[in-house]
Protein backbone atom coordinates (compact mmCIF):
# COMPACT_ATOMS: atom_id res chain seq x y z
CA UNK A 1 0.00 0.00 0.00
CA UNK A 2 1.36 3.59 -0.79
CA UNK A 3 -0.62 6.48 0.76
CA UNK A 4 -0.35 9.84 -0.98
CA UNK A 5 -1.16 13.33 0.64
CA UNK A 6 -1.54 16.46 -1.41
CA UNK A 7 -2.27 19.20 0.97
CA UNK A 8 -3.55 21.86 -1.73
CA UNK A 9 -5.10 19.89 -4.29
CA UNK A 10 -6.82 21.05 -7.32
CA UNK A 11 -8.92 20.39 -10.20
CA UNK A 12 -7.03 21.40 -13.56
CA UNK A 13 -8.06 22.47 -16.48
CA UNK A 14 -5.74 22.07 -19.23
CA UNK A 15 -6.08 24.06 -22.84
CA UNK A 16 -4.11 23.14 -25.51
CA UNK A 17 -3.65 26.09 -28.17
CA UNK A 18 -2.64 26.33 -31.85
CA UNK A 19 -1.24 29.96 -31.28
CA UNK A 20 -0.89 31.80 -27.95
CA UNK A 21 -1.17 35.51 -27.81
CA UNK A 22 -1.37 37.77 -25.11
CA UNK A 23 -4.17 40.31 -24.87
CA UNK A 24 -5.80 38.38 -27.90
CA UNK A 25 -9.09 35.93 -27.68
CA UNK A 26 -7.14 32.36 -28.22
CA UNK A 27 -8.91 29.26 -29.11
CA UNK A 28 -8.42 25.98 -27.78
CA UNK A 29 -7.69 23.02 -30.06
CA UNK A 30 -7.89 20.37 -27.28
CA UNK A 31 -9.23 20.27 -23.55
CA UNK A 32 -8.76 18.37 -20.47
CA UNK A 33 -10.44 18.70 -17.20
CA UNK A 34 -8.56 16.33 -14.16
CA UNK A 35 -8.43 15.80 -10.40
CA UNK A 36 -5.04 17.67 -9.59
CA UNK A 37 -2.25 18.34 -7.14
CA UNK A 38 1.10 16.46 -6.99
CA UNK A 39 0.37 13.64 -4.74
CA UNK A 40 -2.94 12.75 -7.06
CA UNK A 41 -1.02 12.48 -9.85
CA UNK A 42 1.04 10.28 -8.35
CA UNK A 43 -2.15 8.06 -7.11
CA UNK A 44 -3.13 8.80 -10.73
CA UNK A 45 -0.21 6.73 -12.29
CA UNK A 46 0.01 4.27 -9.34
CA UNK A 47 -3.30 3.03 -10.22
CA UNK A 48 -2.33 2.98 -14.00
CA UNK A 49 0.03 0.59 -12.82
CA UNK A 50 -2.15 -1.36 -10.82
CA UNK A 51 -0.44 -1.03 -7.32
CA UNK A 52 -2.53 -0.57 -4.70
CA UNK A 53 -2.83 3.04 -2.89
CA UNK A 54 -4.80 5.55 -1.53
CA UNK A 55 -4.78 9.33 -1.99
CA UNK A 56 -5.82 11.75 0.76
CA UNK A 57 -6.88 14.90 -0.35
CA UNK A 58 -8.79 17.82 2.11
CA UNK A 59 -11.22 20.02 0.67
CA UNK A 60 -14.74 21.27 1.59
CA UNK A 61 -17.75 19.18 0.57
CA UNK A 62 -19.26 21.83 -1.59
CA UNK A 63 -16.22 21.10 -4.05
CA UNK A 64 -15.54 18.05 -3.51
CA UNK A 65 -18.16 16.75 -5.26
CA UNK A 66 -16.78 18.23 -8.32
CA UNK A 67 -13.91 16.74 -7.31
CA UNK A 68 -14.84 13.31 -7.04
CA UNK A 69 -16.76 13.20 -10.29
CA UNK A 70 -13.70 14.32 -11.90
CA UNK A 71 -11.49 11.48 -10.41
CA UNK A 72 -14.29 9.17 -10.70
CA UNK A 73 -13.97 8.20 -14.50
CA UNK A 74 -10.15 7.71 -13.44
CA UNK A 75 -10.93 4.99 -10.57
CA UNK A 76 -8.88 6.93 -8.38
CA UNK A 77 -9.37 5.53 -4.71
CA UNK A 78 -9.75 8.69 -2.70
CA UNK A 79 -10.37 9.80 1.28
CA UNK A 80 -11.57 13.36 1.48
CA UNK A 81 -10.52 14.97 4.55
CA UNK A 82 -13.04 17.80 5.49
CA UNK A 83 -11.88 21.39 5.97
CA UNK A 84 -13.71 25.18 5.42
CA UNK A 85 -11.80 26.51 2.59
CA UNK A 86 -12.82 25.64 -1.33
CA UNK A 87 -10.89 23.79 -3.95
CA UNK A 88 -8.69 25.62 -6.34
CA UNK A 89 -8.60 25.75 -9.61
CA UNK A 90 -5.76 25.53 -11.71
CA UNK A 91 -4.97 26.27 -15.66
CA UNK A 92 -2.23 24.91 -18.25
CA UNK A 93 -2.17 26.20 -21.86
CA UNK A 94 -0.03 24.22 -23.59
CA UNK A 95 1.57 25.16 -26.99
CA UNK A 96 4.38 23.98 -29.33
CA UNK A 97 5.78 21.90 -26.35
CA UNK A 98 5.23 24.36 -23.63
CA UNK A 99 3.40 24.50 -20.96
CA UNK A 100 2.01 27.83 -19.10
CA UNK A 101 0.67 27.33 -15.49
CA UNK A 102 -2.19 29.62 -13.92
CA UNK A 103 -2.70 28.35 -10.39
CA UNK A 104 -4.44 29.28 -7.67
CA UNK A 105 -3.57 30.09 -4.36
CA UNK A 106 -3.54 27.25 -1.96
CA UNK A 107 -6.59 26.87 0.24
CA UNK A 108 -6.03 27.64 3.94
CA UNK A 109 -6.37 25.38 7.19
CA UNK A 110 -7.61 25.88 10.49
CA UNK A 111 -4.94 24.64 13.15
CA UNK A 112 -7.42 22.11 14.43
CA UNK A 113 -8.01 20.96 10.49
CA UNK A 114 -4.10 21.07 10.56
CA UNK A 115 -4.14 18.65 13.38
CA UNK A 116 -6.65 16.33 11.89
CA UNK A 117 -5.02 15.68 8.51
CA UNK A 118 -1.94 15.08 10.17
CA UNK A 119 -3.26 12.41 12.75
CA UNK A 120 -4.75 10.91 9.73
CA UNK A 121 -1.53 10.96 7.78
CA UNK A 122 -0.05 8.82 10.29
CA UNK A 123 -2.73 6.31 10.56
CA UNK A 124 -2.55 5.41 7.24
CA UNK A 125 1.23 5.50 7.37
CA UNK A 126 0.92 2.42 10.13
CA UNK A 127 -0.42 0.67 6.54
CA UNK A 128 1.81 1.75 4.14
CA UNK A 129 5.20 1.35 2.58
CA UNK A 130 5.12 4.89 1.46
CA UNK A 131 3.85 7.57 2.68
CA UNK A 132 4.30 10.69 -0.04
CA UNK A 133 3.43 14.15 0.24
CA UNK A 134 3.41 16.69 -2.25
CA UNK A 135 2.87 19.83 -3.43
CA UNK A 136 2.65 23.31 -2.00
CA UNK A 137 1.56 23.51 1.37
CA UNK A 138 -1.83 25.30 2.33
CA UNK A 139 -1.22 29.54 2.88
CA UNK A 140 -0.12 30.51 6.49
CA UNK A 141 0.75 27.46 7.23
CA UNK A 142 4.51 26.65 8.98
CA UNK A 143 6.77 25.13 7.09
CA UNK A 144 7.61 23.38 9.99
CA UNK A 145 4.46 21.64 9.94
CA UNK A 146 5.66 18.96 7.27
CA UNK A 147 9.44 18.66 8.79
CA UNK A 148 6.84 17.29 12.04
CA UNK A 149 5.29 15.25 9.74
CA UNK A 150 7.79 13.68 8.09
CA UNK A 151 10.00 13.40 11.59
CA UNK A 152 6.84 11.43 13.29
CA UNK A 153 6.05 9.07 10.81
CA UNK A 154 9.63 8.06 9.80
CA UNK A 155 9.63 5.30 11.97
CA UNK A 156 6.18 4.13 10.46
CA UNK A 157 7.02 3.98 6.68
CA UNK A 158 9.42 5.20 4.06
CA UNK A 159 8.19 9.03 4.04
CA UNK A 160 8.71 11.06 0.44
CA UNK A 161 8.65 14.07 0.09
CA UNK A 162 7.92 16.23 -3.01
CA UNK A 163 8.18 20.08 -2.50
CA UNK A 164 10.33 23.62 -2.59
CA UNK A 165 11.71 26.14 -1.04
CA UNK A 166 11.87 26.20 2.78
CA UNK A 167 9.40 23.56 3.14
CA UNK A 168 11.56 21.27 1.84
CA UNK A 169 14.79 22.95 3.05
CA UNK A 170 12.74 22.24 6.82
CA UNK A 171 11.56 18.81 5.45
CA UNK A 172 14.99 17.66 4.55
CA UNK A 173 16.45 18.12 8.31
CA UNK A 174 13.67 15.75 9.08
CA UNK A 175 15.71 13.15 7.34
CA UNK A 176 13.05 11.75 5.32
CA UNK A 177 13.31 8.44 3.08
CA UNK A 178 13.56 10.64 -0.26
CA UNK A 179 13.27 13.85 -2.00
CA UNK A 180 12.26 14.32 -5.71
CA UNK A 181 13.07 17.84 -6.73
CA UNK A 182 13.64 19.14 -10.13
CA UNK A 183 16.61 20.97 -11.02
CA UNK A 184 15.26 24.49 -9.92
CA UNK A 185 14.35 22.98 -6.89
CA UNK A 186 17.79 21.24 -5.72
CA UNK A 187 19.42 24.45 -6.69
CA UNK A 188 17.66 26.55 -4.25
CA UNK A 189 18.31 23.85 -1.65
CA UNK A 190 21.89 23.52 -2.02
CA UNK A 191 22.77 26.91 -3.05
CA UNK A 192 24.80 26.90 -6.57
CA UNK A 193 23.63 26.52 -10.16
CA UNK A 194 23.39 23.05 -11.48
CA UNK A 195 25.31 23.49 -14.94
CA UNK A 196 26.59 20.65 -15.57
CA UNK A 197 26.43 16.94 -14.61
CA UNK A 198 29.25 16.78 -12.42
CA UNK A 199 27.47 19.87 -10.92
CA UNK A 200 23.97 17.62 -10.43
CA UNK A 201 26.02 14.75 -8.59
CA UNK A 202 27.09 17.17 -6.38
CA UNK A 203 23.59 18.28 -5.37
CA UNK A 204 23.08 15.02 -4.87
CA UNK A 205 25.60 14.01 -2.51
CA UNK A 206 24.92 17.71 -0.55
CA UNK A 207 21.33 16.77 -0.64
CA UNK A 208 22.14 13.28 1.28
CA UNK A 209 24.58 15.59 3.58
CA UNK A 210 21.49 17.70 4.52
CA UNK A 211 19.76 14.71 5.70
CA UNK A 212 17.48 12.94 3.41
CA UNK A 213 18.08 9.23 2.89
CA UNK A 214 17.99 9.25 -1.05
CA UNK A 215 17.16 11.80 -3.62
CA UNK A 216 15.70 11.14 -6.64
CA UNK A 217 17.06 14.28 -8.82
CA UNK A 218 15.05 15.03 -12.30
CA UNK A 219 17.03 16.84 -14.81
CA UNK A 220 14.28 16.96 -17.76
CA UNK A 221 16.19 15.97 -21.14
CA UNK A 222 19.05 15.14 -19.22
CA UNK A 223 17.62 11.92 -17.64
CA UNK A 224 17.56 11.56 -13.26
CA UNK A 225 19.64 10.65 -10.99
CA UNK A 226 19.02 8.44 -7.94
CA UNK A 227 21.94 8.49 -4.93
CA UNK A 228 21.19 6.11 -1.84
CA UNK A 229 24.36 7.39 -0.31
CA UNK A 230 26.53 4.59 -1.55
CA UNK A 231 25.26 4.46 -5.02
CA UNK A 232 24.85 6.96 -7.88
CA UNK A 233 22.73 5.98 -11.19
CA UNK A 234 21.63 8.15 -14.03
CA UNK A 235 18.75 7.15 -16.64
CA UNK A 236 17.75 8.81 -19.45
CA UNK A 237 14.66 8.16 -21.98
CA UNK A 238 15.27 8.63 -25.82
CA UNK A 239 14.78 11.85 -27.27
CA UNK A 240 11.10 12.98 -27.60
CA UNK A 241 9.00 15.75 -28.69
CA UNK A 242 7.74 17.30 -25.21
CA UNK A 243 3.46 17.57 -25.97
CA UNK A 244 3.28 19.19 -22.31
CA UNK A 245 5.71 18.68 -19.21
CA UNK A 246 2.59 18.82 -16.93
CA UNK A 247 2.69 16.03 -14.28
CA UNK A 248 6.14 14.78 -16.12
CA UNK A 249 7.90 14.88 -12.01
CA UNK A 250 5.02 13.02 -10.79
CA UNK A 251 5.26 10.51 -12.93
CA UNK A 252 8.71 9.99 -12.25
CA UNK A 253 8.14 9.45 -8.89
CA UNK A 254 5.35 7.08 -8.99
CA UNK A 255 6.76 4.82 -11.99
CA UNK A 256 10.41 4.87 -9.56
CA UNK A 257 7.93 3.88 -6.00
CA UNK A 258 5.56 1.84 -7.80
CA UNK A 259 8.70 -0.35 -8.96
CA UNK A 260 10.86 0.23 -6.05
CA UNK A 261 11.01 -3.67 -4.51
CA UNK A 262 12.52 -4.68 -7.90
CA UNK A 263 15.86 -2.55 -6.84
CA UNK A 264 17.46 0.74 -7.90
CA UNK A 265 18.10 -0.15 -11.91
CA UNK A 266 14.60 -1.13 -12.36
CA UNK A 267 12.78 1.51 -10.38
CA UNK A 268 14.88 4.49 -12.04
CA UNK A 269 13.92 3.33 -15.88
CA UNK A 270 10.34 2.69 -15.29
CA UNK A 271 10.18 6.34 -13.66
CA UNK A 272 11.79 7.73 -16.25
CA UNK A 273 9.63 5.70 -19.19
CA UNK A 274 6.71 6.96 -16.81
CA UNK A 275 8.02 10.40 -17.10
CA UNK A 276 8.80 10.29 -20.79
CA UNK A 277 5.02 8.95 -21.28
CA UNK A 278 3.94 12.03 -19.39
CA UNK A 279 5.84 14.77 -21.81
CA UNK A 280 4.39 12.63 -25.30
CA UNK A 281 0.64 12.82 -23.26
CA UNK A 282 -2.04 16.03 -23.80
CA UNK A 283 -2.74 17.52 -20.13
CA UNK A 284 -2.67 15.74 -16.91
CA UNK A 285 -4.11 11.95 -18.04
CA UNK A 286 -1.88 9.52 -19.25
CA UNK A 287 -2.60 8.76 -23.09
CA UNK A 288 0.90 7.50 -24.04
CA UNK A 289 2.08 3.72 -22.86
CA UNK A 290 5.45 4.04 -21.07
CA UNK A 291 5.97 0.47 -22.46
CA UNK A 292 6.80 2.09 -25.79
CA UNK A 293 9.50 4.63 -24.29
CA UNK A 294 12.87 2.74 -24.21
CA UNK A 295 15.28 3.99 -21.38
CA UNK A 296 18.96 4.02 -21.20
CA UNK A 297 21.01 3.46 -18.13
CA UNK A 298 23.66 5.36 -18.30
CA UNK A 299 26.21 5.33 -15.40
CA UNK A 300 25.77 2.88 -12.05
CA UNK A 301 28.62 4.40 -10.58
CA UNK A 302 30.36 3.79 -6.29
CA UNK A 303 30.60 7.51 -5.47
CA UNK A 304 33.73 6.48 -4.03
CA UNK A 305 35.54 6.01 -7.83
CA UNK A 306 38.05 8.67 -8.73
CA UNK A 307 36.49 9.14 -11.98
CA UNK A 308 32.81 9.78 -10.92
CA UNK A 309 32.74 13.31 -12.07
CA UNK A 310 34.27 12.84 -15.37
CA UNK A 311 32.32 9.59 -16.33
CA UNK A 312 29.14 11.74 -15.84
CA UNK A 313 30.12 14.43 -17.80
CA UNK A 314 31.07 12.83 -20.76
CA UNK A 315 27.89 10.80 -21.26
Amino acid sequence: MITTLTPSPSIDFDYELGSLKLGSVNRAVGFGLHAGGKGVNVSRILTLMKVNNIALVPMAKETGDFFLNAAESEKLRLEILPIGSPLRFNVSLVHEGLTTKVNAESSSWTPAEAKKIAGRFKIRARRSEFGVIGGSLPAGLDPDWLAKLVSDNVNRTKVIVDCSGDVLRAAVAAKPFLIKPNQEEAESLVGFAIATMADAVSACFEMVSMGTQNVLLSLGEQGSLFYNGETLFRARAEKIEATNTVGAGDSLLAGFIGTFKSGPVKALATGVAWSAAAIKSRGTGMTIAPSKISTDLISHINPKEASLEEELLHN
